[in-house]
């Protein structure tokens, strides 16, 4: 039989349809039976593990394990299949939010070239679990299906039901009657605080915001099925039972910025709904008030202490407005902070570490505010600028700004969006709502749902011409950048094995020293977890303790003087306001003024005075001691609330 006859034309066509690349189906990133259990675990399950007594970071470092080892899978499965076939063979979308993120990383990693770092161990930390969130976002933006958001909120709304269980076990102190033996201890010991396992109040009271809006938007958006027909009526009963649970928690948390958050959340996905939505959508929206109505009478019947307690820091906060909750003083010195480092900052995960010299400055400019210590600046944003600089800060801004400018486009022109883009968009306003208050972004297990929601709220809304330009612009890479991207991912995700498997020995090693009696031992363990560079400070720390210990035993100044100088070295890489107490009083022992002058300096001007006295040595000498004497002038200190995370 002849060939048909073709044109060049023709022939270029086939030609191109032909090559192997185009031949196969694009491929997902990750496949989705393999990122689907591996967000489930990571997502849905560190909010009710804690580390337990086997480990000397008894709440975070198997949250770090549990939320980040499924992510650090993902990664490295994405990078793998990068480097190894480039990015034709898979349907790669980087869009421009993602790329902004990447600048914003970039720029944090370049400060350790032209910053002074103080803590390196917090600054590689704070490196790699931002990094792990941008990875978790860029998989979850290609890779994550929305028909699995469904199930993923069923088990988050479980596990914060259980996290009430907790709670109300905490708060009666009854929380080890679950306990067998020290094998297993399910319950963080905090009693007479209600925390459940996520290790803070307003942290807890977040996690139940995020959970009763999912079970809200459960309710509300799965009102039929896609057939048409209405669900089951126990699964909207079920749904009801754990929406009434946690709100309960929710309330009894007594947890101002989470209630607040929750209902800004609310607010915006009523809206939405409203706007999108026909009337048997709208109809649930007077239920759910009902439902969260009905719990807060009950709360206020059945648990008068805490619902009493919810009202009187509510007042609180109206009466002394001008404290914002206690935080006025710590934005104040990170306000100072930002000051003295306008444009590039102090460097990532290294507030915590300038807010002593901050707020010994603050004080020259608001004498009257109150002595506080605290790792965080209660305000995301604000940290993000004090940590990046006005670069850093304008990037993030930037992010948010261009998140919202394509919501309110798309809610303006009253364009469709799929239910799950609706709660994503619901739940990234909750988070950044909360971030004004407290540390959401700080915490792992709850930036991974905010990094869930950008991508999916991102890949469900059209941006517009220029931004479906940029967005294909960042996708088709070629075959040498998809590979370096590859790359990259793959050698991420080893690094940040490598740096939590090694931080766990040596995290293991300082709790076995601190466990046993025999001194040697001890100090054996903690030589050898100093050697582990995500331990290594605190193993410095409590070996300084420990020979300061065995010399005021012995009664060897020179063992005494060892612990002295480890824990002063430390200290300049870790304020910790507890340590001072005890360099203050050594440092009087051994009469080293330059430290006591260093220490002095972060007190409060007009709480303490030092003076000189005569002493007696031990050889029966006199000598003039200098000595740091602290009081309380009520003239110098407010009676305003200490500040407080909740």
């Amino acid at each position: 039989m002849a060939n048909p006859v073709v044109n060049k034309k023709s022939k270029a066509k086939i030609k191109h349809a032909t090559t192997p690349a185009q031949l196969l189906a694009p491929l997902p990133l990750v496949p989705a039976y393999v990122v689907v259990p591996l967000w489930f675990v990571s997502l849905a399950l560190p909010n009710l593990v804690y580390s337990g007594i086997y480990w000397y970071d008894t709440l975070h470092i198997m949250k770090f394990f549990v939320a980040g080892v499924p992510v650090g899978i993902a990664a490295l499965v994405a990078g793998v299949r990068l480097a190894l076939y480039g990015g034709e063979r898979f349907r790669l979308r980087f869009d421009p939010f993602a790329a902004l993120w990447f600048a914003l990383l970039a720029y944090s990693a370049s400060q350790a070239l032209f910053l002074r770092i103080s803590s390196y161990v917090s600054f590689t930390q704070e490196l790699l679990c931002f990094s792990a969130v941008w990875a978790f976002y860029v998989v979850s933006l290609n890779s994550f299906p929305n028909r699995a958001i469904r199930p993923l909120l069923w088990l988050a709304n479980v596990n914060a039901a259980i996290n009430v269980l907790f709670a109300e076990l905490q708060i009666r102190d009854i929380n080890g009657v679950l306990n067998v033996g020290d094998f297993f201890r399910p319950i963080l010991p905090t009693p007479f605080n209600y925390i459940g396992n996520t290790g803070q109040q307003n942290m807890f009271g977040l996690w139940m915001a995020v959970c009763v809006m999912s079970s809200v938007y459960l309710y509300i958006a799965y009102a039929t099925l896609p057939d048409g027909r209405k669900r089951h009526p126990a699964v909207t009963v079920l749904n009801l039972v754990l929406m009434g649970v946690n709100c309960w928690g929710l309330w009894s948390s007594t947890s101002r910025s989470a209630i607040l958050s929750l209902a800004v959340g609310l607010a915006l996905l009523a809206f939405v709904t409203l706007r999108c939505f026909g009337k048997e959508y709208t109809r649930r929206l007077w239920h759910v008030a009902a439902v969260l109505g009905v719990i807060l009478a009950a709360v206020f019947l059945m648990n008068y202490d805490r619902a009493w307690g919810l009202v009187a820091k509510t007042l609180d906060m109206v009466e002394h407005s001008e404290t914002y909750g206690g935080r006025d003083g710590i934005w104040a010195t990170s306000r100072t902070m930002f000051k003295s480092h306008p444009v590039l900052g102090v460097g990532i995960g290294q507030y915590k570490w300038h807010y002593m010299e901050a707020q010994r400055e603050m004080f020259n400019s608001y004498p009257h505010k109150r002595w506080q210590y605290t790792h965080w600046a209660h305000n995301e944003f604000l940290q993000w600028f004090c940590e990046s600089g006005a670069v850093g800060g304008t990037v993030l801004l930037l992010m948010w700004g261009v998140w919202g400018f394509r919501l309110l486009k798309r809610v303006k022109n009253r364009e469709d969006m799929e239910a799950e883009v609706i709660w994503a968009c619901a739940l990234v306003a909750l988070v950044s709502f909360n971030a004004f208050w407290t540390r959401p972004f700080h915490r792992i297990e709850n930036i991974l749902w905010l990094s869930l929601a950008f991508a999916v709220s991102n890949r469900g809304m059209d941006g517009g011409r220029v931004w479906s330009i940029l967005s294909s612009f960042f996708s088709r890479l070629g075959s040498v950048p998809a590979r370096t991207l590859g790359a990259a991912l793959a050698a991420g995700s080893c690094a940040g094995f490598f740096f939590l498997g090694d931080g766990m020995v040596g995290d293991r090693m300082i709790r076995e020293a601190l466990s046993t009696r025999d001194a040697v031992a001890r100090q054996n363990l903690l030589e050898r977890a100093s050697t582990h560079f995500m331990a290594s400070n605190d193993a410095l720390k409590n070996l300084g303790y420990f020979y300061l210990q065995v010399g005021q035993q012995t009664q060897n100044p020179q063992t005494a003087a060892k612990g002295l100088q480890l824990i002063w070295e430390h200290f300049l890489k870790e304020p910790h306001s507890e340590d001072m107490g005890v360099l203050i009083d050594w440092a009087q022992r051994f009469q080293n003024v330059d430290i006591l002058n260093i220490l002095a300096s972060y007190l409060k001007p007009g709480t303490y005075s030092l003076d000189v006295k005569p002493a007696t040595t031990s050889d029966g000498n006199t000598i003039n001691a200098v000595v740091l004497r602290q009081f309380v002038d009520p003239d110098t200190l407010p009676e305003a609330s200490e500040g407080k995370s909740e």
